[in-house]
């Protein structure tokens, strides 16, 4: 089915004043022709345009024409042009076309699959007008009036998409500020696509000082019905929007209007009602549809995380395939098998049978064609056991049997610093230790390289401290360290090993420094200060309008809405990415005792 939805379907109000006067709006006939363009027909009539199917004789294919007519304000006259009901409205009108030229500037800037693609816009007959691709479907409004609604993974691919839309949108610091069923169109594959801004309607709206022109009741929040400053727009004015149509999706019926609810709200939230729909849906339906500003998500990042939804690149959003269950990784406790209970020996053959039928007669004292099964079952227990007696005497005769003397090699001496690291752990996760006894002394820069006696395994968190412990030496000590370096908890590891550096005792000075309490010992008399955990020291970020908060290489998400880092003293590469905008970065130093830090850029 063909949509007649790129025009604002006309409100009671509109739709008498575009009939008042003189009568209603004229559209231009059939097979009027603009340049290449060729009406065709007539898609629909609203209170603010009209909307033509043509024909691209140019391109060789169909388009949409959407047309600037206020009916309330301006009629057609014979010669097909646009003319004023009355020179007072001379200006109103001026606005209005203003703002429909600008919507058509501003969406030929887009290039999203979820807003409607400008093709070209121009002024013509005293009006101005845009040429879009005829898209074809049906608006939501219309997919509901048939009654079915819809499933849980249909909404959310749904609100995946037309959130990558309004990312996109408000990224460039424009508002949709008229989302509803109407607006929402669904092409036969599926897709959504948002339609009208409603730039046109806003203008006239505010000139004429009619509100009603321009707002659907129990779409529109609060901040829409005042211009009070106290009551800004923003992506939250469009998120109240968009938890009204979800509200409509589950429920079948729109939510108390907005100015209704300043005064005595009796909204009735979803998550409280038996709907057949998941609490983490109901919830976020609940959270958009806010009175007050301040409690509602703040972005398109915030409620697509309420939604449980993935951001996969900037305006672009997906419904997470399910997670497959975590695998263990530590090692299953065996437990050992009972023995099976003997099985019941089987029934003799029919020729086991027969032979022993004939042996009673004959007297025949040859071997069966099978053994009787109770004799082979003792034949494969001896057979067992003598095997075991021989491989026992085998070992025993081994190891009594003289090798010959060979010379033990050497241990060859290697640099510390290619010894292995141990295992990689957390290092928030190593358990406080208690103070060890010194060790007996080892060379501070070199190890013997012996073949590695094999050993138990240990549990992980002691074996990784024991290794800490044992590492008697600065440089052990700091290799230990190292490992952490480029992962989670590298500001610590760097923290700890910057404390190692500043322990040690000059080169010239032979003296050992004094060991502090609970220090690991060392052999050359330089402690080193146990894994404690530093400070963490707020970093407050101030990103505008948005950027993607890297530390380390690492994401830490996306500011706003995240507004502060807690980092520990010391040195972090810190990278912000905002879409196809150039990267900022800088090297953010943390000192230690520090109240708190500032990240703060703005993306042009």
């Amino acid at each position: 089915m063909l949509t007649d939805s790129l025009l604002d379907p006309p409100s009671t109000n509109a739709q008498s004043n575009a009939q008042g006067g003189s009568g209603a709006a004229q559209p231009l006939p059939v097979g009027h022709r603009m340049g290449e363009l060729e009406i065709t027909g007539v898609l629909g009539i609203g209170g603010f345009g009209i909307v033509y199917r043509a024909f691209d004789h140019a391109l060789q294919r169909v388009v949409a024409i959407k047309e600037y007519m206020p009916g309330m304000l301006a009629v057609r006259r014979g010669d097909l042009t646009v003319s004023l009901r009355s020179e007072r409205h001379a200006a109103t009108f001026q606005a209005g076309q203003t703002g429909f030229i600008n919507e058509a500037r501003l969406l030929a800037q887009f290039d999203h699959p979820c807003l409607i693609k400008v093709l070209r816009f121009w002024e013509d007959h005293g009006t101005a007008y845009m040429a879009t691709p005829f898209y074809e479907g049906q608006t939501l409004k219309q997919r509901l009036s048939g009654g079915r609604a819809l499933a849980e993974g249909e909404i959310l691919r749904l609100l995946a998409a037309l959130l990558g839309a309004l990312e996109t949108l408000h990224r460039a610091q424009c508002f949709h500020r008229d989302i509803a069923l109407d607006n929402i169109l669904i092409q036969p594959d599926g897709r959504p696509v948002l339609l009208d801004f409603g730039a046109a309607r806003k203008l006239i709206g505010d000139l004429v000082d009619d509100n009603t022109i321009m707002l659907k009741p129990g779409y529109a929040p609060i901040e829409q019905y005042t211009d009070d400053p106290a009551f800004r727009q923003g992506p939250w004015t469009d998120l109240y929007a968009l938890g009204a149509v979800i509200h409509v999706l589950v429920s079948g019926e729109l939510p108390p209007a907005a100015v209704v609810r300043s005064i005595q709200d009796s909204y009735v939230p979803l998550a409280g009602r038996a709907l057949g729909y998941s609490p983490r849906l109901l919830q976020a339906a609940d959270r958009a549809l806010q009175v007050r500003i301040e409690d509602r998500p703040q972005n398109v990042v915030a409620f697509a995380g309420l939604l449980g939804l993935q951001a996969d690149a900037p305006g672009q959003y997906s419904v997470p395939e399910p997670t497959a269950l975590p695998v263990r990784s530590e090692p299953v406790a065996e437990t050992p098998l009972e023995p099976l209970p003997p099985a019941e020996p089987p029934a003799p053959s029919r020729a086991e049978a027969a032979w022993v039928e004939a042996a009673s007669v004959t007297g025949a004292t040859t071997t069966p064609p099978v053994a009787p099964v109770r004799s082979r079952k003792v034949f494969w227990l001896i057979g067992l056991a003598a095997v075991v007696v021989v491989a026992g005497v085998a070992f025993v005769l081994l190891q009594m049997t003289p090798r010959a003397a060979q010379p033990a090699p050497a241990p060859t001496l290697r640099p510390l610093a290619a010894a292995p690291l141990p295992t990689r752990v957390p290092l928030a996760e190593l358990p406080t230790p208690a103070p060890l006894t010194p060790a007996a002394p080892v060379a501070a820069s070199v190890v013997a390289d012996v073949a590695p006696q094999p050993t138990a395994q240990p549990d992980q968190d002691a074996l990784d401290w024991k290794q800490a412990r044992a590492a008697n030496t600065v440089a052990s000590y700091q290799h230990y360290l190292q490992q952490y370096v480029g992962g989670t908890h590298e500001a610590e590891a760097r923290r700890l090993l910057a404390a190692a550096e500043a322990r040690q005792a000059p080169a010239a000075t032979d003296k050992p420094a004094p060991a502090a309490k609970n220090d690991i010992p060392l052999a050359e008399g330089k402690p080193v200060d146990e894994i404690k955990p530093g400070k963490a020291v707020p970093v407050q970020l101030h990103i505008q309008p948005w950027g993607e908060v890297y530390v380390a290489g690492k994401k830490r998400g996306v500011s706003p809405p995240l507004k502060t880092l807690s980092l520990a003293p010391g040195s972090y590469e810190i990278e912000i990415r905002n879409g196809q905008l150039p990267p900022y970065r800088t090297q953010l130093v943390v000192p230690a005792g520090a109240s708190d830090s500032v990240i703060e850029h703005r993306f042009e």
